[in-house]
């Protein structure tokens, strides 16, 4: 591998630790790298500036500080248009490195396929109350992010939380800005590559997540995710198990079924996954009886 950009979007989080872990690896990876920092348009101006300064403060690292809010996929390609190195890391701010290797072990797996990722891991404790609903979320799924287990499904797999990709493939695929806010860009991502047959490799070495959302927050997000879903169903292709049951249910006229049960029960489905103990099947049930519930004009883009 020639060189490294290490590409941060950042909205509303201090990743100064992250940066400076960040930086101490570049100093011994032995090739060029550079660090780039985009702020999203942050509100939360003592994040934003713990960020800048440190940035600024540190050698191979620059800061971009947007005057408007682009959005998850936007940012993510302004930063690859500010790169200049072969090869493109993208890591999320609400994250750590877990060890001292964790750039080494993408340089070693940098040559074996365009796309090398890394994977997620949580803490095996609640971090906070009150967001109970995307932490037992994230610890199921734990179960199934081993690189084995990713490798079996390797595009269905793919997420931008921390992934190493080839300058040139990222310019040719880029993510579709047309998604608006939270969700499925990364599906539609992982889709790309593989109608375009980008060779991708899961490893095992994660980042851990930090940045878990409230539940009311995170339910928020969830419903415009599976927004972005329907109004993205052609692109997306049969890479989402959520659209696949929307599909599956469609063949057998069921849906309004689902409709009927969200327009009985969604209030009580919330008041559960907004409590302290949020069940993932009736979170399950939430998302397709949500989407049945979705009309064209609901999801314009």
């Amino acid at each position: 591998m020639e060189s490294l950009s290490i590409l941060i979007p950042v909205y509303n989080r201090d990743c100064s630790r992250l940066i400076r872990d960040l930086h101490s690896q570049g100093l011994e990876l032995g090739v060029p790298y550079e660090i780039i920092v985009a702020d999203d348009c942050s509100t939360d101006r003592l994040s934003l500036e713990r960020n800048r300064i440190t940035a600024e403060n540190i050698e191979n690292c620059r800061f971009t500080g947007l005057s408007r809010n682009m959005g998850r996929a936007s940012i993510r390609n302004l930063l690859a248009d500010e790169s200049r190195y072969d090869k493109l890391l993208f890591l999320d701010c609400d994250s750590a490195v877990r060890d001292g290797l964790f750039l080494r072990n993408y340089i070693d797996a940098a040559d074996r396929a365009s796309v090398v990722c890394g994977g997620a891991i949580h803490t095996d404790t609640l971090p906070e109350p009150g967001v109970e609903l995307r932490w037992r979320y994230e610890r199921k799924a734990d179960r199934e992010r081993s690189a084995e287990f990713r490798g079996r499904t390797p595009y269905a797999r793919f997420t931008p939380f921390s992934f190493l990709i080839d300058r040139r493939v990222f310019m040719d695929i880029r993510f579709d800005e047309s998604y608006n806010g939270y969700g499925y860009e990364d599906v539609q991502f992982g889709h790309e590559l593989e109608k375009r047959g980008v060779s991708i490799l899961h490893i095992d070495n994660p980042l851990l997540h930090l940045g878990l959302e409230k539940n009311d927050v995170y339910l928020g997000k969830t419903r415009q995710a599976v927004m972005n879903a329907f109004s993205h169903m052609e692109e997306i292709g049969d890479s989402s198990r959520l659209l696949n049951h929307y599909n599956r249910i469609g063949r057998y006229h069921i849906r309004w079924l689902f409709r009927m049960i969200w327009k009985l029960s969604g209030k009580g489905m919330e008041r559960n996954l907004l409590g302290n103990k949020p069940s993932l099947r009736i979170f399950s049930l939430y998302k397709l009886c949500y989407l049945c519930s979705l009309k064209q004009n609901t999801c314009s883009r």
